[in-house]
């Protein structure tokens, strides 16, 4: 079964956007794509302007932790630092089958 994984990055209103800029470009999450496991990620920005969430799923826990071994080892972690105005925090979710037959509104 599949892994959620809620990323929270908070960041200076200039870092949210900065992050925002790179986020779409070729180097940003495109590249997850292709990463073995990847379900999908969707990024959300808080009313104050500064936090970013990643709303993920992954195929296990393990693949998205090499996942990030990997983008870590690359220039990720250089963009972030200097952005972030504290420690960013990753929290796991495994998905629970007691709402799976409720629909959104959009359904």
């Amino acid at each position: 079964m599949s892994v959620y994984v809620i990323a929270e990055f908070p960041m200076s209103e200039t870092g949210a956007q900065d992050f925002i800029d790179w986020a779409g470009g070729d180097d940003g999450y495109a590249a997850s794509e292709t990463h073995d496991g990847y379900e999908f990620v969707q990024a959300l920005i808080a009313e104050d302007n500064r936090t970013i969430y990643l709303a993920e799923r992954w195929a296990t826990k393990e693949v998205h932790q090499a996942y990030t071994q990997v983008r870590a080892k690359g220039s990720l972690m250089e963009f972030l630092i200097p952005r972030l105005i504290s420690d960013f925090k990753v929290t796991y979710f495994n998905e629970l089958d007691i709402l799976r037959n409720t629909h959104s509104k959009s359904d």
